[in-house]
């Protein structure tokens, strides 16, 4: 793979992105199809469709985790009932960077002596870098200023060259172990924060671990739980452009809710009025259209940024939440890496900035901890279209008013790489996702990460 690898022509990444969201949904909707027979007329009459309901239901693909379980009351009071009897839970997120961010330019090594040799075409220039508070022996790429600023404050915890052992660049892999907690073939596809869900939350609630996205989070695939998909409560509902109106569909659908009979068009009745509670209960968030409240940092004008103001919204409303994940892609950057990683770090770090400090304003600093990673790193050695390719030893970064911030894991230098000529792994990231489990969600790893060692690290203040 010393090769330069075009971004276009990674076919690795465009066949895991398009593989894991067909899962997801496959996943995502648990509507058994006798449940949907009702809505056949509907489809002969051209109305909403199979497809529809999949694919553009947010109120649906909501509740459909749990439809077959919650009642449309219950689901409210699930939610106020946790949120009252843990006003103080602690609460993770998970902010993936898609493709492999290039750790080794995020967070530096710039005294390194082989960082010169191995990065000719696309290193940081020292007099645009970022110093990190500390140590001389690496520095911030020039767009990580905020998140440096978090780190100088004792906010962030950094941990280079993390990964599994004898990693295999493959984006598909990778993302898999990351996404499930566990390296290796395994039956099992629910994600660690999902079985962390199955232990800390209850079976009504689909707010307390909630996929700001447009799709499920694999990582939030759980066994028994409720989750919830929701990108942006402002506009969250039912919507079929040019066709859908209040006096149309949605009174159609509330009349069928009311009115069914059967088992099939009943189970799908008790879905559409859970949903439509869902949709009430963000009432109070959507009403407020674009007319939002002014926030201490303004957030910036891009989907991650939309992304994390929802986000943050949503745990300023009190539903119960524990975890929340977000994700932004681009992070490929087999060429053009210099403009690109501008754009893309830039972006992170304005984000993470102003959701750390909406939530502070918010009062709920103290109980949230971001958890930002990616499925590798990228090689030490630059290509020769201005990238880099695929690579290992990536870099995660833990933040959080209660962080152990500093330098948390051993970064193993450039000098002796592995056999493939890629930073050597001194982390394994299981031991990340262990430690937060225990010292922040205050779950014994073990019953989350089968066959866990005891391997932990320092990364929340006693």
């Amino acid at each position: 793979m010393k090769t330069a690898m075009r971004r276009t022509g990674c076919s690795d990444w465009h066949f895991t992105r398009r593989s894991l969201m067909t899962r997801a949904g496959q996943q995502m909707v648990a509507i058994p199809d006798d449940a949907l027979d009702g809505l056949q007329a509907f489809e002969r009459e051209g109305g909403l469709t199979r497809k529809d309901i999949l694919e553009r239901g947010a109120g649906m693909v909501l509740l459909a985790t749990a439809a077959s379980a919650l009642s449309p009351r219950g689901i409210l009071e699930s939610a106020a009932a946790q949120a009252a009897d843990n006003p103080n839970g602690t609460i993770l997120v998970s902010l993936y960077l898609d493709g492999g961010n290039d750790f080794l330019n995020t967070f530096a090594p710039i005294t390194d002596p082989k960082y010169r040799e191995l990065r000719s075409r696309i290193g940081i220039a020292a007099e645009t870098a970022i110093p990190v508070q500390g140590t001389s022996d690496f520095v911030w790429h020039p767009s990580m200023a905020g998140i440096a600023t978090l780190y100088n404050q004792g906010k962030v915890a950094v941990l280079p060259a993390v990964d599994y052992a004898e990693p295999d660049q493959s984006h598909f892999n990778s993302q898999g172990y990351w996404q499930r907690g566990v390296v290796g073939p395994t039956l099992d596809r629910t994600g660690w924060l999902g079985r962390t869900i199955d232990l800390v939350g209850n079976d009504g609630n689909p707010l307390q671990a909630i996929s700001v996205s447009w799709g499920l989070d694999p990582t939030l695939i759980s066994r028994k739980n409720p989750v919830g998909t929701v990108y942006d409560p402002g506009s969250f509902g039912f919507g079929i452009p040019d066709v859908w109106t209040d006096d149309g569909f949605t009174r159609a659908y509330r009349d069928a809710a009311r009115g069914a009979k059967g088992r099939g068009i009943g189970a799908a009745a008790k879905a559409y009025e859970s949903a439509f509670r869902m949709v009430d209960l963000l009432k109070p968030l959507r009403d407020q259209g674009d007319n939002l409240p002014p926030t201490p940092v303004a957030y910036p004008d891009s989907g991650l940024g939309r992304a994390m103001r929802n986000g943050a919204r949503m745990l300023g409303a009190g539903f119960g939440t524990r975890v929340l994940s977000f994700s932004k892609g681009g992070f490929d950057t087999h060429d053009g890496q210099v403009s690109e990683h501008v754009d893309l770090l830039k972006d992170v770090s304005d984000s993470i900035v102003a959701f750390q400090a909406d939530i502070d304003a918010r009062g709920l600093g103290d109980r949230v901890v971001i958890l930002v990673w990616s499925e590798f790193g990228r090689r030490p050695e630059d290509n020769d279209g201005g990238g880099t390719d695929h690579g290992a030893g990536g870099g995660v970064m833990v933040i959080g008013n209660r962080v152990n911030g500093g330098i948390r894991s051993e970064f193993p230098g450039l000098t002796s790489l592995d056999e493939d000529d890629n930073l050597k792994v001194t982390t394994e990231f299981r031991t990340v996702y262990a430690s937060l489990l225990e010292d922040w969600m205050g779950v014994e790893a073990g019953r989350v990460l089968p066959k866990m060692d005891a391997s932990r690290l320092p990364l929340i203040r006693r």
